[in-house]
C-alpha cells in the first residue's frame, strides 16, 4: 500500500524495526513511538485497542497522561507514514476504529511476510519432492533476517514478541538443516550446526540434526561425543533422558547402521518392505519434576522390584491418599527407567477421581493406545477383547513402560496389561486387590512425608530459611505431611514474601478448627484448609474465578474462555490465572492452558455450588456460547467448504477470541479445544430442559465435523455426531435433524456401514421434503446415490444423481451441483464410460473451483488423474495429479496431500517412470499420520513395488 504521494511503503521487523520509502528510511521519532509502532505492526490489519496499546508500551509503568501519549504517538505515525497527506484529511494508513487503531498493511509489504510466505512455498515444495528448491526458498527466506527482530524496541511486549519470532527462526533454520541431510549435504552443515547446539543445547532436534550430519561427513564417533553431551546436558538441567528420537540414532551409530531416516522424517520408524505395520516409538509421559524430596525409599524399593523381574512383566501399583504425590512418584521414576525401556512409553490418566469427567473405559483407552501405535481408527475393533488381544499383539516382544494413572478399580485394567517384557504402572487411590491377585502386581504404599521431608517441600518452593524453623515445622504438621496441602500452603508464602510463616501457620490453626466445628473434618480437610486460606488471600477476581472454574466441564481452560464467562477482558482473565497459578491452585499443562489437580477440581465445584442458580445459568452460558462462535469461526476457515448454511448465533458472542486467521491456526485451535467442545456438547445435551441449551448440544458437533473428517478421527465424529442426532430430535427442529441424520450418513460410511448410512441419508431426505429445502434435498440426493453406486446398484444411483443435478439447479446451489457432476463422474469411471467420467469431473473441477471448495477440487483433480490413465492420456494424468497436489497444499490439507501423492505414485509406476516409491512414501507417512485406513493399501504398493524391484 503506497501512502498519500504513491511510493510504495515496507516495513522490516527482522532485524532494526524500520520503515523504508524509495529506498529511504522513514524517521519513526523516538523509542515509544515506534513502540506503539511495533504493536501494530504486529497486528496488522486488526483493530488493537488504546488499553492494549498501553499495556504493551508501558507495563506496570503506565504513567497517568498514557491515553494523551498513545494520541501524541499516533498522529506522529501518521504524520511519518503519510508526509503527503492535508492536515485535515483523513489517514488511509493508520485509521482510528473504536476506541484504537488499525494499520493497514499490504503483506507484500512485511519482510516477517514475506518470510512465512517463503517457508510455506518451501512446505510445497518439500511435499512435490523439489528437495533442492525447497532448501533454496527456506534459503532465501532466512536472508531476510538482519539480526535481531524488533531491533531499537523495548518493553516487554517486545521482548515476548522477539522471543516467539526467534524461536520461529530457529524452527525453520532446522528444517533448512533437515532438507540438506535429505539432499546429502551434511558435512557443509558441522560448522552451523555445531554453533546452534551449542546456542541452544535444550533442543533435542539440534543434537540429532548434529549427529547425522557427522556421519554424513564420516565422522561417527565425534557424533557419539554429541549424543553424550546431550544426555548430560539435558539430565543436569532438566532432570531427564534424551527422547526416543535421538537414542535411536545413537544406537544406530553404534550398530553401524545408516542414521538417516525415511523420508520424511517423523517420530517413527516405518517399515514399508515387508509390509508390516508402522513400528511406532511413542514417548507419552508427561514432563516430571527433576527432584523429589522424602521419597528416596520409596525410589529405591521401585528400583528394587525391576531388578527382581529381569525377563519384564512387572506391575506395579503406587497406591495412597488424594493429594500425597503417587502421579508425581511415578512420573519422576518412570523418566529414570526410560532407558531400561527404549520402545517407548504410553501414558493415560484415567480419570478415576476427576469430578469434571467420567472416567475412561478400558475400550477407550485401548482405541488410544492402538492408534498411538499406528493402527488406523477404521481397522480398531470394536469388542474390548478383541482390542485388547490386538494392542498385546502389537507390543509383544517390546520392552516399553505403559503408566495408567488415575485408576479407579481392578476390572477396567486387566484388560490394558500388556505382559512381557513391558513394565506396568499404575497409580490409585485404592490398593486394587484384584490387580494383586490377577497380575500378581506389586504394591508401593504412600504415606504422608515426615517432618523433616515436608520441611524441606515447604522451604524449596517457599525460599523460606532456618530463622523461621519452628513455625515451619508446625505449618509441616497443620498439612499433616500431604504433598499438595504443602505445596499450596508454600506457594502462599511464595507470592507473599512479607507474610511470616508464623501468621499463615495462625490462620490455618483456625481453618482446622472451624472444619471440626462443621463436623467436616475427612481424609482431604487438611487440603481444604489449604485451599480455602489460599483463596481468602487472593485478590476478588482470582477468588471469584476459582467458583467459576468449577462450571467448566472440560479438561483445561484458556484465559479466553475463563474471560468469557466471568465477563473480565483477556488480560484480566490471564493475570488471574496467573495469579492462582502462583498460589499452587492451577498448574500450566501447556503454555496458555490450565488445569488443576482432581482435589481442587472437586473445591472448584464446592464453590460453584455456592454460587446462586441465576450466576451458575449465566456463567455456564457465555462458556457454551464462546466455544460455539469459536468453533463456527474456526469451521469457517477451514480449508473445505461449508455444504450446508446453518445458522450458528449464540446469544452471547465474546468480546475477545483467539486469532483464527486460517487454516493452520483453525486447525491448531480444534487440536487444543476438542475435548472441551466435546465436554460443552456433553453438558449441553445433559440440560435437556434448556432448549437453547440443547442447541449448543447439536451445534457444537456440528462445528467440529468438518475438523474431525479433516483429521480422519472417524470414531469420535461417529460417537458425537450419534449424540447430537439425539439431542437434534429432542429439540424438533428440522434443520437440526436433516444436518444431523446427514452427517451421521456420511459418518457411517466411513466405517464402511452403508445400508446404514442409505437409511440415514433417505430419512434426511424425507426432513429435506417434507421442510420444503430444495438445497438439503439436493445434498441427500447425492448423498443417497453415493450409497446406491457402493452397494452396486447403479442404474438406482445415477437416476439419484440426476434427480440432485436438476434440484441443485432449481435452488441455485453451485457446491451441491459441483458435487453431484463429482460423484456422477465417479460412477461413469466405474462403469469404465472414461470419455463421460472426464466431461463430468472437468465441469466439477470448474464448479469446485468457482466456489472456493478446495479440497473438493483436489479431489476431482485426483480422479481425473485416474480416468485420464485408464484412458491412456498419461501425461495429462501426471499434470492433473500434480495440480491437485498443489491445491492440496494450497489448502492445508494433510489428507488430501496424501491422496494427491498415492494417485501421482500410482501415475508413474502404471507408466514406468521413475518416481512412484518416493510419492508412495510420503503418501504412507501422511495417511499414518492421521490415522488414515488408507495406509494399509498404500503399504501394500510400496510391498509390491519392493519386491518387483528386487526379482
Amino acid at each position: 500500500m503506497a501512502d498519500g504521494g504513491g511510493e510504495r511503503l515496507r516495513f522490516e521487523v527482522l532485524g532494526l524495526l524500520r520503515a523504508v520509502r524509495g529506498g529511504g528510511e522513514v524517521d519513526l521519532g523516538a523509542a515509544k513511538q515506534r513502540a506503539v509502532l511495533a504493536v501494530l505492526l504486529l497486528a496488522r490489519n486488526t483493530p488493537v485497542s488504546r488499553d492494549q496499546i498501553i499495556e504493551a508500551v508501558w507495563g506496570d509503568n503506565t504513567p497517568t497522561s498514557a491515553v494523551n501519549l498513545v494520541q501524541t504517538y499516533v498522529a506522529g505515525l501518521r504524520r511519518a507514514l503519510e508526509p503527503s497527506r492535508a492536515r485535515r484529511a483523513p489517514a488511509e494508513l493508520l485509521t482510528s476504529v473504536g476506541d484504537g487503531y488499525l494499520l493497514r498493511v499490504d503483506p507484500q509489504q512485511v519482510d516477517l511476510d514475506e518470510f512465512e510466505r517463503g517457508v510455506a512455498e518451501s512446505a510445497r515444495l518439500r511435499a512435490s519432492g523439489d528437495l533442492i528448491a525447497a532448501a533454496t526458498a527456506l534459503d532465501e527466506a532466512l536472508g531476510l533476517w538482519r539480526g535481531e527482530p524488533l531491533g531499537g524496541v523495548a518493553g516487554l511486549f517486545a521482548e515476548v514478541e522477539r522471543g516467539r519470532l526467534a524461536e520461529r527462526r530457529l524452527a525453520v533454520l532446522e528444517e533448512r538443516a533437515e532438507l540438506l541431510l535429505l539432499i546429502g549435504r551434511g558435512a557443509e552443515l558441522v560448522p552451523s550446526l555445531t554453533t546452534l547446539v551449542g546456542e541452544h543445547p535444550l533442543r533435542e532436534r539440534g543434537h540429532g540434526l548434529l549427529m547425522r550430519a557427522l556421519c554424513q561427513a564420516g565422522r561417527q564417533a565425534e557424533a557419539l561425543a554429541v549424543y553424550r553431551e546431550a544426555r548430560r546436558v539435558l539430565v543436569e538441567e532438566l532432570g531427564v533422558e534424551p527422547g526416543p528420537e535421538l537414542r535411536k540414532l545413537q544406537q544406530a551409530v553404534l550398530a553401524g547402521e545408516n542414521p538417516e531416516p525415511d523420508r520424511p522424517t517423523r517420530p517413527m520408524a516405518l517399515r514399508p518392505a515387508d509390509g508390516a505395520a508402522p513400528a511406532i516409538t511413542p514417548a507419552q509421559l508427561p514432563r516430571a519434576s527433576a527432584s523429589l524430596i522424602g521419597r528416596d525409599d520409596e525410589l529405591k524399593r521401585l528400583d528394587g522390584l525391576l531388578a527382581s523381574y529381569p525377563e519384564g512383566g512387572l506391575v506395579l501399583v503406587v497406591t495412597g491418599p488424594a493429594g500425597v504425590g503417587k502421579t508425581a512418584l511415578a512420573l519422576h521414576w518412570a523418566q529414570r527407567v526410560r532407558e531400561d525401556f527404549p520402545d517407548g512409553q504410553l501414558y493415560v490418566d484415567l480419570h478415576g477421581y476427576d469430578p469434571n469427567q467420567e472416567p475412561l473405559g478400558a475400550g477407550e483407552v485401548l482405541s488410544r493406545f492402538l492408534r498411538t501405535l499406528g493402527v488406523p481408527s477404521p481397522d480398531i475393533p470394536v469388542t474390548v477383547e478383541e482390542r485388547s488381544a490386538l494392542f498385546r499383539t502389537l507390543i509383544a516382544d517390546r520392552r516399553m513402560v505403559v503408566m495408567l494413572d488415575n485408576a479407579r478399580g481392578s476390572t477396567e485394567l486387566l484388560p490394558l496389561l500388556p505382559g512381557p517384557p513391558s513394565c506396568v504402572l499404575v497409580t490409585s487411590r485404592r490398593r486394587l486387590v484384584g490387580l494383586v491377585a490377577h497380575a500378581e502386581a506389586r504394591l508401593v504404599e504412600l504415606d504422608m512425608l515426615d517432618p523433616d521431608a515436608s520441611v524441606a517441600v515447604v522451604s524449596r518452593v517457599a525460599g523460606r530459611d532456618a530463622t523461621e524453623a519452628a513455625a515451619l515445622r508446625r505449618l509441616a504438621v497443620l498439612c499433616d505431611g500431604l504433598p499438595l496441602a504443602l505445596r499450596i500452603a508454600a506457594a502462599r508464602l511464595a507470592v507473599a514474601p512479607s507474610l511470616r510463616v508464623a501468621e499463615l501457620v495462625a490462620e490455618l490453626d483456625d481453618e482446622h478448627g472451624r472444619l471440626a466445628a462443621l463436623g467436616l473434618e475427612d481424609e482431604d480437610s487438611t487440603v481444604r484448609a489449604a485451599l480455602d486460606a489460599s483463596r481468602r488471600a487472593l485478590p476478588p477476581l482470582p477468588a471469584r474465578l476459582l467458583a467459576l472454574l468449577g462450571l467448566h466441564p472440560g479438561p483445561d481452560v484458556t484465559a479466553f474462555v475463563v474471560g468469557a464467562m466471568a465477563q473480565v477482558r483477556v488480560g484480566d482473565a490471564q493475570r488471574a490465572l496467573d495469579a492462582l497459578t502462583a498460589a499452587n491452585l492451577l498448574s500450566v499443562n501447556e503454555p496458555g492452558r490450565y488445569g488443576a489437580h482432581d482435589l481442587v477440581r472437586v473445591y472448584t465445584r464446592t464453590l460453584a455450588a455456592e454460587l446462586s442458580a441465576a450466576e451458575r445459568h449465566e456463567a455456564t452460558s457465555r462458556m457454551l456460547d464462546y466455544y460455539l462462535h469459536c468453533a463456527d469461526l474456526a469451521d469457517d476457515r477451514l480449508p473445505v467448504t461449508r455444504s450446508s448454511t446453518v445458522r450458528v448465533a449464540p446469544e452471547h458472542v465474546p468480546v475477545e477470541v483467539p486469532k483464527l486467521n486460517g487454516s493452520v491456526e483453525a486447525n491448531a485451535w480444534f487440536d487444543a479445544e476438542q475435548g472441551n467442545i466435546i465436554a460443552a456438547a456433553e453438558l449441553a445435551a445433559a440440560a435437556g430442559s434448556d432448549p437453547a441449551w440443547l442447541v449448543h448440544a447439536w451445534q457444537l458437533p456440528y462445528t467440529l465435523s468438518r475438523y474431525l473428517w479433516l483429521r480422519a478421527d472417524r470414531t469420535t465424529w461417529l460417537r458425537t455426531t450419534e449424540a447430537a442426532l439425539e439431542a437434534a430430535m429432542t429439540l424438533g427442529d428440522p434443520e437440526a435433524k436433516f444436518v444431523m441424520l446427514f452427517n451421521l450418513g456420511i459418518a457411517l460410511a466411513q466405517f464402511q456401514r452403508m445400508d446404514e448410512s442409505l437409511a440415514r441419508h433417505r430419512e434426511a431426505l424425507e426432513v429435506a421434503r417434507a421442510s420444503g429445502d430444495v438445497n438439503a434435498q439436493a445434498r441427500a440426493l447425492t448423498t443417497v446415490a453415493d450409497m446406491l453406486q457402493f452397494l452396486g446398484r447403479v442404474d438406482e444411483s445415477e437416476a439419484s444423481y440426476r434427480e440432485a443435478l436438476e434440484v441443485s439447479r432449481a435452488a441455485g446451489s453451485r457446491w451441491a451441483e459441483a458435487n453431484a457432476h463429482h460423484n456422477l463422474g465417479l460412477l461413469y469411471l466405474k462403469t469404465r464410460r472414461y470419455a463421460e467420467a472426464e466431461s463430468w469431473l472437468r465441469a466439477a473441477v470448474t464448479m469446485y473451483h468457482e466456489v472456493g471448495e478446495q479440497c473438493g477440487e483436489s479431489t476431482c483433480h485426483t480422479d481425473l488423474a485416474t480416468v485420464l490413465l485408464e484412458s491412456g492420456e498419461g501425461a495429462q494424468a501426471v499434470t492433473s495429479a500434480r495440480t491437485a497436489l498443489s491445491v492440496a497444499s494450497a489448502a492445508g490439507s494433510t489428507y488430501h496431500q496424501a491422496q494427491a501423492h498415492d494417485r501421482l505414485a500410482t501415475v508413474f509406476d502404471r507408466q514406468g517412470l521413475p518416481g512412484a516409491v518416493a510419492h508412495w512414501q510420503r503418501a504412507l507417512a501422511l495417511f499414518t499420520e492421521l490415522g488414515a485406513a488408507d495406509a494399509d493399501r498404500v503399504r501394500a504398493h510400496l510391498a509390491r513395488t519392493r519386491a518387483t524391484t528386487s526379482v
